[in-house]
C-alpha cells in the first residue's frame, strides 16, 4: 500500500515538474483551472452517486 502511495507521489510529482518546465504561466493557470474545474466536476459526480445509493438505487 505505501508503495503503491509513493508511486503515485512520484508520477504526480514528475507531472508537476513537467509542466513547469514546458509550460509558460498563463498555460499553467489555464491548466489550474481545468484540474480545478475536473476536480469539482469529479467530487458533484461522487456525491450524487452517493445520494442515489442512499436513496436506494443500488442496481445502476
Amino acid at each position: 500500500m505505501i508503495g503503491r502511495l509513493f508511486r503515485l507521489l512520484l508520477l504526480f510529482a514528475v507531472l508537476y515538474a513537467i509542466a513547469r518546465w514546458l509550460l509558460d504561466r498563463r498555460q499553467r493557470a489555464s491548466l489550474r483551472e481545468f484540474v480545478s474545474t475536473l476536480a469539482t466536476a469529479l467530487l458533484a459526480a461522487s456525491a450524487i452517486f452517493v445520494l442515489l445509493y442512499w436513496l436506494g438505487f443500488h442496481q445502476l
